[in-house]
């Protein structure tokens, strides 16, 4: 089994809920960390935590685990204006009923999401797990996350994948289908994986919830987005690079919402060609990607 050393493995996430983080983390320390004490890096906008008295609450979690807090600058791009956020976009029945203005802070995070590798507080780990602020472990969990990777000789996994093509789903993909098939024709690019070649070859020819896409390729299997494991070799290729580049012009996360599950997927389908390693946490009942309600938040910490 490999000896994946504390140096160059961590959990990161970036976080607005202080009431449920706390609960986060401990049970990310009881059901796994104590036994690996992987340091937890956590980001920030704001002055959401820069409270001591808070962090110092985080740290007797468990004081064998590094844990530290790191701002960073919510800040649109240049090349954007307020007008191209996904928040304008009143016709999509999703930002209709329940993305405001008031989520720009959701269109930041979902930037630092696709963009985390090139922080530097990160730069010194090759393994890193992404979780969310209110991700669930559930159980004693006794495989290494990381050894699985590694084993699986894949550069990316999840803790589940997950296929579903409804309305919510259309609504948050707007674009994505055309944009894949345009950065393959622009960098002449052979898909490797052999169904997205198909879908994309395919065109636009079914019918969902009353709009045109290609089901087969939104029912692909996508990172859960809220426990993703990578190897940092993916994001260091000249390939990641330039499709990252074609992203951060275009602010698709910023225009259309399109998150990490959607940007990392497809990269890896295209350029790796096979799937990516499904830990199939949720299907082992030890991991969820929310708690489960908020008696579990410990009093005080809000």
């Amino acid at each position: 089994m490999a000896n994946i050393k504390h140096n160059n493995a961590c959990f990161f996430l970036i976080s607005a809920r202080k009431n449920v983080l706390y609960t986060c983390l401990s049970h990310l320390d009881k059901n796994y960390n104590f036994q690996y004490n992987y340091p937890i890096l956590i980001f920030y906008h704001g002055n959401k935590y820069d409270d001591v008295d808070y962090q110092t609450e985080i740290h007797k979690i468990n004081k064998k685990t590094k844990v530290s807090f790191h701002k960073i600058e919510a800040k649109l791009p240049e090349h954007l204006s307020e007008k191209d956020l996904f928040y304008n976009k009143t016709d999509v029945p999703y930002v209709k009923k329940s993305f405001s203005r008031d989520r720009m802070g959701y269109l930041h995070a979902n930037y630092f999401w696709n963009n985390f590798m090139n922080y530097p507080e990160l730069k010194d780990y090759q393994y890193m797990i992404r979780i969310d602020d209110d991700s669930w472990f559930k159980k004693k969990i006794k495989m290494n996350f990381f050894d699985e990777l590694i084993k699986s000789k894949k550069l990316v996994g999840c803790g589940y994948t997950w296929n579903h093509v409804h309305h919510r789903v259309l609504d948050t993909r707007i674009n994505f289908y055309e944009w894949i098939k345009d950065y393959v024709k622009k960098y002449n690019i052979t898909v490797k994986n052999l169904k997205l070649k198909l879908y994309l070859d395919e065109g636009e020819r079914d019918i969902v919830d009353g709009r045109k896409c290609n089901k087969n390729f939104h029912s692909m299997d996508f990172l859960c987005g809220n426990f993703n494991i990578y190897d940092r070799k993916m994001f260091e290729t000249k390939e990641w690079k330039q499709y990252l580049n074609e992203f951060n012009i275009l602010g698709g996360g910023y225009r259309y919402r399109w998150g990490d599950c959607e940007v990392i997927s497809m990269f890896y389908y295209i350029h790796m060609g096979d799937s990516f390693l499904d830990l199939e946490l949720k299907k082992k009942n030890i991991y969820a990607n929310t708690l489960p309600n908020t008696k579990m938040i410990k009093k005080g910490l809000e």
